[in-house]
Formats: C-alpha cells, structure tokens, sequence
C-alpha cells in the first residue's frame, strides 16, 4: 500500500493546503495521504488559532485519511528540531512510502545536496559560521553568508520558511537511511506561510468576509473562536515569577545571554508579544525568542525524551492506512489518552490545559480535557 505523508500546522486550513493534499496523492498515485500535524502550539513559539481537534477535522474533510499528532516539544522546536521529530515519527511508523513538502524550489536534487553538506558540516565551513555569529547575526544570517562560501548554488534556499524545513526533511531522511522518499512541490501563489499570516490578520480583526477565496467552504464553521499569543500573557508572566533566574537554561532554546534578556526585560504588565519584542535582538531573532518564552511557559526543557507513542487526532471511516500502519509502526498508536503509559501524557496534557484554560478565560468554550476527548471520525459523505 502507498501512504504519503504530508507534515503541516494548518494554521488555519487554507487553499494552499487544500492544492497540497490534492497534489501529494496525485504526485505519488498515493492509496493514502496521512498528516502529521501540530498540536495546541506550533513552530513560531506561538499558540495555534484553534485546537487541535477542530484543524484535524478541517484536514479530514479536505480529503486526509488519517491526522496525527506532531508532539509539542517537536511541533514548537527550530525548524531542525521540527523536521527531526516529525520524520522520525514518519519513519517509525514503517508504513509511510512517500512525503511531499511544499517549498519555493521543485529542485529535490539541490535541497539534497544542501542537507547532505549541511550534515557534513566541513570544518572551514563551520568556522566561517562561527566568524558569523561572532560578529552578531543570527544563525540563520550565519548560517546563510557560511553556505555562500561554500555552495553558492544552494545558499539562496535558505532565504525562505518552506526551503528551510525541505532541506531539514532531506537531513533527516538521509540521517535515518530513511526508505520514505521525499517530493518537493512547488508552491502556488502567495504561498502557505503569507497565506496563513494574512487570514489570522483578518481573523484578529474580525473581518471574516476577508476569508472569501482563501479557505474551503468548510473552514470559517470550524472556527468558533481563535487564539493569539497575549492570551497567554498572564499565565506567563506567573511562571517568569514562579523560576528562579538560574533556571532558565534548563529550558529548550534558552541559553545564558537570552536567559538574561528575559530576566532584563519581564514585567508584569507586558503582554507577551511586548516582551518578546523587547528580548529580541539581531542575534536572536523574534520567533527564537517567543520559541524561549512557550518552552518556559509550557516548562519544556532540554533534551526531553520522545513519547512511547503517536497519538491519532482524526480519521476518516473506511479507510485502510490505519490498519497498514498498525501492522508496521515501532511505536504503538493512540487513540484514548486513558491508554498512555503512566506519566507519559504529562507535556502534552500540560500544553492542553493551558490552551484549555486560555480558551475559557477570553472566550467562555470549554474543550473537552485530554482524557475525555476522542479523535475525530468523518464519514465519506462529508468529504469537501
């Protein structure tokens, strides 16, 4: 059986994603299209504009066969961490033949070439990204002026979000000896990250008219609410409290000089947007910086251990990608948070409550608990 793979946050589910899916099955004649997807908070260190349950509903109904979860200290890591975790699952899950990215190339032999330099790292290149990072850019300005040097031809993918995470899944499937072969397709239009950003702009503004012609009929019922990052502020600005400075480090993308930063610029009444655009600097960027702020937050720290299992958010009935993926995984799928292993649920049923508690505060919903909520299950009649 072929199953393609497609990793996503679909934040929100947008038209692009819709020509995506469609795409993926017909580029690899799939029997079978599976998502992994981010949780309650995804990549940007922000959290998700709607739970879960209702973005792996808006998948279902575009034509996914199954939707799981993307573990939160994966979904909310770099774009490396990111990649890592989310073909590792992919891997384990035996099953998967295929995975299609989008990007802002259709090149796959170039992206290769970039992930197997990168993994390679040759000692005169990594000097001259740490002469980059000594005189104060970024890691990804380093990163970028480093692979310049070196390999010209490839260094432009890495001025873009989508070639950044396709050449991290090349990494990744090379460092595994993964069998899943990866396809790049190329993006449409304004592509999935200026797409997502421009319908949350319209979001934030109450202006649901302006999501005429960018998302599916289906996807504008499926946001009964949505979120940002200062509903949040609060619950932060508690936990910044509650640490002790020295603490800090412990947690994922924290280092000393961020560390300090933090400590420097947190007060009580500064939203977390306003905090995290006061941390920022030309060495850390906005997105590391509000990665830094949910890790503490959310408390996850360095070095975590990957959960025992993949949990299934979603499927559609009737079709046979579960079953296959249940004959092959390494790792056991599930279905009812009850069947965890005992503690093993903890980072995931503490970033649920805090989205849960976050949606109440601003919004009066109440979403089910992570024990009493079951994957979505969607009939072949409400296919879109």
């Amino acid at each position: 059986m072929k199953i393609t793979a497609v990793i996503t946050e679909y934040n929100p589910f947008h038209n692009g994603h819709l020509y995506h899916l469609r795409q993926a099955r017909a580029l690899t004649g799939a029997d079978a299209v599976i998502v992994l997807m981010s949780g309650y908070f995804v990549q940007r260190g922000l959290p998700a504009l709607v739970d879960k349950y209702r973005r792996a509903e808006m998948a279902l109904l575009a034509g996914a066969d199954a939707v799981f979860e993307l573990p939160t200290a994966d979904a909310t890591a770099s774009a490396e961490g990111f990649a890592g975790g989310a073909v590792t699952l992919l891997h384990r899950l035996g099953a998967v033949t295929d995975l299609v990215y989008g990007s802002e190339t259709a090149d796959v032999s170039l992206i290769q070439q970039t992930a197997e330099f990168l993994l390679k790292e040759p000692e005169d290149y990594c000097l001259e990204l740490r002469n980059g990072l000594k005189k104060g850019l970024s890691f990804p300005a380093a990163r970028t002026q480093a692979l310049k040097r070196f390999l010209p031809e490839c260094a432009h993918l890495l001025n873009s979000p989508n070639n950044i995470l396709a050449v991290e899944y090349h990494k990744a499937l090379t460092r595994l000896n993964s069998p899943i072969t990866p396809h790049a397709l190329l993006r449409q239009g304004s592509g999935y990250h200026e797409s997502a950003s421009s319908i949350r702009s319209a979001l934030s503004m109450g202006d649901a008219s302006m999501l005429a012609g960018q998302v599916p009929d289906f996807v504008p019922g499926l946001l009964p609410y949505t979120m940002d990052a200062d509903d949040f502020s609060v619950m932060l600005a508690c936990r910044l409290q509650m640490l002790d400075p020295e603490e800090l480090i412990e947690y994922a993308d924290v280092t000393p000089e961020l560390a300090a930063r933090i400590i420097r610029f947190a007060a009580p009444e500064r939203s977390f947007t306003e905090l995290a655009s006061a941390v920022k600097s030309p060495i850390y960027t906005l997105t590391r910086v509000q990665r830094a702020l949910l890790h503490l937050l959310l408390g996850t720290k360095k070095g975590e251990s990957p959960l025992p299992f993949i949990r299934l958010l979603g499927f559609r009935y009737g079709t046979e990608a579960l079953k296959a993926i249940k004959r092959c995984s390494e790792l056991p799928i599930l279905v009812k948070a009850a069947n965890a292993p005992e503690g093993s649920l903890t980072p995931e049923r503490r970033a649920a409550d805090l989205y849960r508690l976050a949606v109440w505060n601003r919004h009066r919903i109440l979403l089910p608990d992570e024990y009493h909520a079951g994957p979505v299950r969607i009939k072949p009649d409400r296919l879109s």
